[in-house]
């Protein structure tokens, strides 16, 4: 059965599987192969494919990219023993095989990742760092801070269009602006959002535009943890922050932790943040 037969076939099955509770924890269905991969640091990387499906880019470099990736930053994180990455065609596919209306999920129970994106580090980012503990409590801001933090620029820019751009690697891009710079225009605006009520729950966060809370996020956790992510102490206290931020029951305890574990309010990080914000010269990011 070709792969235009199979997505017809299960885009029905798929689309009602997604509506119960234990979607969110399954496989993606469809005829898949291992075709590239390696180990690093004792975590073995698979990289699948649809059987019969065109791709922009071959899997080799794609892999290639993740495992160098999964060399920097998976020390200071918690590092699976498999990591699998299911990579689409394309988004429609995706949700024929899956039933999400999305280019990327991580698949948290199973260590596993899908993507139309052919190196899709930010999902792999929430492999290593979201808590492994259930249920899980922590807020999409620090989740998604982390991993926007870590790999915008290896998600969605290749080396040639960073260089041509002149973005720097580890600041995080999206549409031509690293983070800070899109945070800078969001608070020139009056838009940028307060911290507090995105620490804990996240009905706050999911009633902000994407383009506003994703940047807001990952610039804040870059200024808090330090330009290049060295600090592996900084690192480990953070870590410690969102394991009890996970467990915490309300929006004080969340607060609380953050402050005994990171050293200052939060609502001083933001003023500082706001600070650092202020100086950003997006012209000269380096």
């Amino acid at each position: 059965m070709n792969l235009d037969r199979i997505v017809a076939a299960l885009c029905c099955v798929a689309a009602l599987a997604a509506c119960t509770p234990w979607a969110q924890n399954r496989l993606p269905r469809g005829d898949w192969e291992v075709t590239a991969g390696g180990t690093v640091h004792g975590t073995e990387l698979r990289y699948l494919t649809l059987v019969g499906a065109a791709y922009d880019e071959p899997a080799a470099p794609a892999a290639e990219r993740l495992l160098r990736f999964l060399d920097e930053v998976g020390p200071a994180w918690r590092m699976p023993a498999r990591i699998d990455t299911y990579v689409f065609p394309d988004r429609e596919t995706l949700h024929a095989l899956t039933g999400w209306d999305t280019n990327g999920r991580a698949i948290l129970a199973h260590d596993a990742t899908v993507s139309v994106h052919a190196a899709d580090a930010h999902e792999v980012m929430h492999l290593l760092t979201t808590p492994t503990a259930r249920p899980l409590r922590l807020a999409n801001f620090w989740m998604e801070g982390i991993a926007m933090a870590y790999t915008w620029p290896e998600v969605y820019f290749d080396e040639a269009t960073l260089s041509e751009r002149g973005l720097p690697p580890r600041l995080g891009a999206w549409y031509g602006k690293t983070v800070h710079g899109n945070a800078q225009a969001a608070r020139e605006r009056g838009d940028l959002p307060a911290l507090a009520p995105l620490a804990h729950g996240n009905q706050a966060f999911l009633a902000l535009p994407d383009g506003i809370t994703y940047p807001a996020a990952g610039s804040f956790v870059t200024f808090l943890l330090g330009p290049g992510h060295g600090d592996a102490k900084r690192i480990a206290d953070f870590r410690l922050f969102l394991e009890e931020a996970n467990r915490a029951p309300d929006a004080a305890a969340v607060l609380a932790s953050f402050e005994r574990h990171m050293g200052c309010a939060l609502s001083e990080a933001e003023v500082a943040w706001h600070a650092f914000l202020d100086g950003w010269d997006e012209a000269t990011a380096e």
